[in-house]
């Protein structure tokens, strides 16, 4: 269901102990402890693509080309472009947006509710939607990429992406060797589960379906009459995960490879306004002697997501690329444990060796 849209920044560490070999067990694995993820890795090698490199010679990877739904993982994509961007000085971090153009992208439902959580982080009064009850209301544009990271909100993320144009997120990617990354909108992906006759027939290609996704987003923010029928017809939309599962299909997709190329770049400091924004999640998350811990995950019905990377002092980095199919909800839940068990990897190699047998 539409209800987890980031993992969990602040859930507990997990056991310090040293991890067995994962192996499936004959019962559900239990992904509440770290163990029970390497066993569950073990049980669904062809579901999983990993690609893993601690920064101190240590590499495994598990079909890291496998295309497979990248959830909002994506959005490091337009925060790096972003980072380009203020770099280069054609954005300002300072510069003032109006509330009612950020709240145009955002078709009240489909995001777990980030968009109503950032705006009440930011003390911008709002609706039970997340709609501001002040559309002239302003806020620094370096908010909406914070919200963008720290909530996972889908109408940051569109709006960035209309401000800057997707040849700009393409050349951004490119820049940290992810090339071609479907940047599609995220708003019109919700749009088209709302109202399916906007969506095209299952098995379209992909460039349809971002095209026809892209149309219907621009429509729902220039149209009152369009956002209206939005709004009243949301509560029919596919609920579950097994409804929802064929319009999960076919949104957009990339590859392990891909996401640890940009996270790799990151953590090398490409781009640097990228890397301050995605240490804040994860920064009570540090492992001992390491500098800071750099994150951004996603989820969607039955796919499970996760760019990260571990700095120290001195210039090491290492950084987990992770793509999961074939997640439950309560799986999904147990995402944090995940992180944990990442974190340990690329922090001890011992604990390394205990994941590459899993993935092996």
């Amino acid at each position: 269901m539409l209800t987890r849209r980031h993992l969990l920044a602040g859930a507990a560490a997990g056991s310090a102990a040293l991890l067995l070999p994962g192996t499936a067990s004959a019962t559900q694995p239990d992904t509440t402890t770290e163990q029970g993820w390497l066993d569950w890795i073990a049980a669904h090698r062809h579901d999983v693509s990993v690609l893993i490199d601690d920064g101190a010679g240590r590499r495994a990877a598990r079909n890291p080309d496998v295309r497979r739904v990248m959830a909002s993982s994506i959005k490091v994509v337009h925060l790096s472009a972003y980072a380009v961007a203020v770099a280069e000085d054609r954005l300002d971090p300072k510069e003032q947006i109006r509330m009612g153009d950020w709240d145009a992208h955002h078709p009240f439902v489909g995001d777990g509710r980030a968009h109503f959580l950032a705006l009440n982080r930011l003390g911008v009064p709002c609706d039970d939607y997340g709609v501001a009850k002040d559309p002239e209301q302003r806020v620094p544009l370096a908010r909406l990429a914070e919200a963008m990271i720290f909530f996972s909100d889908n109408a940051a993320t569109d709006y960035l992406r209309t401000r800057l144009g997707d040849p700009a997120l393409q050349r951004a990617a490119a820049r940290g060797g992810w090339f071609r990354p479907d940047t599609r909108s995220l708003g019109g992906e919700v749009l088209m589960l709302i109202m399916p006759e906007y969506a095209p027939p299952p098995g379209s290609p992909a460039a349809v379906r971002r095209a026809m996704g892209d149309a219907v987003a621009r429509r729902f923010v220039r149209d009152r009459a369009f956002r209206a029928e939005a709004l009243r017809r949301w509560p029919d939309m596919p609920s579950t995960p097994d409804t929802q599962w064929p319009w999960v299909k076919g949104h957009g997709q990339g590859s392990a490879a891909d996401l640890f190329a940009l996270h790799r770049g990151i953590a090398n400091g490409l781009y640097p306004t990228a890397r301050e924004i995605l240490a804040k999640p994860l920064a009570d998350r540090v492992p001992p002697g390491a500098s800071e811990v750099l994150f951004k995950g996603g989820s969607l019905p039955r796919s499970l997501t996760t760019g990260l990377s571990v700095r120290w002092p001195g210039g090491r980095s290492g950084t987990a690329a992770v793509l999961f199919t074939g997640v439950s909800d309560q799986e999904i839940a147990n995402a944090p444990v995940l992180l944990d068990v990442l974190i340990a990897a690329l922090s001890d190699p011992a604990r390394f060796s205990a994941l590459e047998r899993a993935l092996c």
